[in-house]
């Protein structure tokens, strides 16, 4: 990520191995989701547990991150541009330790839908959507890479197109059901599988907001094109 030089060499240190661990953070929960992903279009367990193992691993390192800022906040009293850079990289080091927990659970209920036989699952759909959440997450790390704000939006508006796959996703499921009643079980934990999903992409649309944030100094203040139309958004 690039910045403007600073008198303190040890704070452009402080800068670069934040910007750097909120990178690997990224590229870390990215191939969780990628991985879960993975299960549910192939249907197989592999690799589901070591998954589930690696979320130490998100953790860990997010907590890195709040540390280092706090650390760097208290002994070198940034300010404006500085300051804001800092408080962003630790916002979304939280956002995407959010995103690490929905892509465990999701392997979590994957596995119980394998365990149950996902023969009459919908599950086609729902790659489509993991998808589109994965990009959107490359596409809005790119844009904090750049601290480019105009990209930043474009994914941050980009997540209608979420919102339209998770209610046709849900509409789907719901019919599965009934169609399969032996096959409740799985379907319920698909369910919840597709609001993983369509939180994973608000999620992502939270570090645009802050990436605009560290653009501009200002938050976005106008509104956010939502068409998620399933029953608990009624």
């Amino acid at each position: 990520m690039e910045s403007s030089p600073h008198t303190s060499s040890a704070f452009d240190q402080d800068l670069y191995e934040m910007s750097e661990k909120v990178r690997s953070l990224a590229n870390l929960v990215e191939r969780q989701l990628k991985a879960v992903t993975q299960s549910l279009s192939t249907l197989e367990d592999k690799g589901l547990d070591k998954l589930i193992r690696r979320d130490k691993k998100v953790d860990k390192l997010e907590s890195e991150i709040i540390e280092q800022g706090v650390q760097v906040i208290a002994l070198r009293a940034p300010l404006a541009e500085d300051l804001r850079r800092v408080l962003v990289i630790q916002k979304i080091a939280t956002i995407l330790e959010r995103m690490g927990d929905y892509a465990r659970n999701t392997a979590n209920r994957t596995k119980v839908i394998l365990a149950e036989g996902p023969e009459a699952v919908p599950v086609t759909n729902l790659q489509q959507m993991a998808e589109l959440t994965c990009e959107m997450l490359v596409d809005v790390m790119a844009a904090f890479d750049n601290v480019d704000a105009e990209m930043a939006i474009k994914v941050r508006n980009g997540d209608v197109k979420v919102d339209k796959l998770h209610t046709k996703l849900h509409r789907d499921v719901v019919k599965s059901a009934q169609n399969n009643p032996d096959q409740i079980v799985a379907n319920v934990h698909l369910l919840f599988i597709a609001k993983n999903f369509e939180r994973i992409g608000d999620y992502a649309t939270g570090i645009a907001e802050q990436v605009y944030f560290l653009a501009n100094g200002t938050f976005v203040d106008e509104f956010r094109p939502k068409a998620d139309k399933t029953s608990w958004n009624a």
